[in-house]
């Protein structure tokens, strides 16, 4: 339980960073992540599977899509509001996550797909007594290799510190120099480049529907609630909570739980302490 737990909160982590992230520097929440996380599989899945390229070409691709979508959504969503009330780029992304769900059904149909070619057999490695494949493997390592590439990308290159420097005051970033439209549009793409790994891991060990961004966009948001919104340590730290909480729960209560426990957890965090772990009151 504890091992699926490492390997969904890796995922949680993943997306729950794009969230917390996009929160620091623009002071929103963007309703449309979970779906940057489905268009990301999607693709790959459309390179991969259905026309047939290399998998390292699919996956490539499938990165850039992601991030594209990331800076058109920063593009048509939230810049051309962020003098408005806080609510408009809200209401904007809701209404860009309807229309991302839609279009993939339109192109793909409502049916599940898998990623895996042939007979979709994935051979197990035995770890502490229990089986693990070698992707739920592949799902761990890479989502943190991601968060340690990214913490040393905002803390030691000039633009991870304007980064920082846009979340901290973004007023203050733009009268030192600092472009923070253009701080906006590389959060988007980092967001959106996170999301489509977290999508194409999760395709590879379980198949891809269209529903898949909702729910996976939600523990995001709980983990980086659960982290401290704004806080990247704290939204990786949150989704690994999260993960490890929920199948935690599933065996020791039920499986029938296991996507309720997310609600739970946000529901205490926000009345007991809604700042969060790392978060600020």
């Amino acid at each position: 339980m504890i091992i699926n737990g490492l390997i969904a909160g890796g995922v949680y982590s993943l997306i729950a960073i794009g969230y917390t992230m996009i929160y620091g520097v623009g002071k929103f929440i963007n309703f449309a992540h979970g779906e940057l996380y489905l268009c990301g599989a999607y693709c790959f899945y459309f390179f991969y599977t259905v026309i047939g390229w290399p998998m390292g070409v699919s996956f490539a691709l499938a990165l850039i899509a992601g991030v594209f979508l990331a800076l058109i959504l920063e593009k048509v969503a939230y810049r051309r509001f962020s003098n408005s009330s806080r609510l408009v780029p809200l209401i904007t992304t809701i209404g860009a996550s309807t229309f991302l769900k839609a279009l993939v059904m339109l192109l793909f149909g409502l049916q599940t797909h898998s990623l895996l070619k042939g007979s979709g057999y994935q051979p197990s490695l035995n770890l502490a007594g229990t089986s693990i494949t070698p992707i739920q493997v592949a799902t761990v390592f890479t989502s943190l290799a991601l968060m340690l590439t990214l913490a040393i990308f905002l803390k030691g290159t000039k633009v991870g510190k304007a980064i920082r420097a846009t979340a901290e005051n973004r007023l203050s970033a733009g009268y030192v120099g600092v472009d923070t439209d253009r701080i906006s549009q590389i959060t988007f793409g980092i967001g959106g480049l996170l999301a489509a790994v977290a999508g194409i891991l999760v395709g590879f060990d379980q198949n891809i529907h269209p529903n898949m961004g909702i729910l996976a966009g939600f523990k995001g948001f709980t983990a980086a609630v659960l982290g401290g919104i704004g806080s990247v340590p704290g939204a990786a730290v949150g989704g690994f909570c999260i993960g490890i909480a929920e199948n935690l729960g599933a065996g020791y209560i039920s499986s029938e739980y296991k996507d309720s426990i997310s609600f739970v957890i946000l529901l205490v965090i926000l009345i007991c302490k809604p700042q969060g772990i790392f978060g600020e009151k």
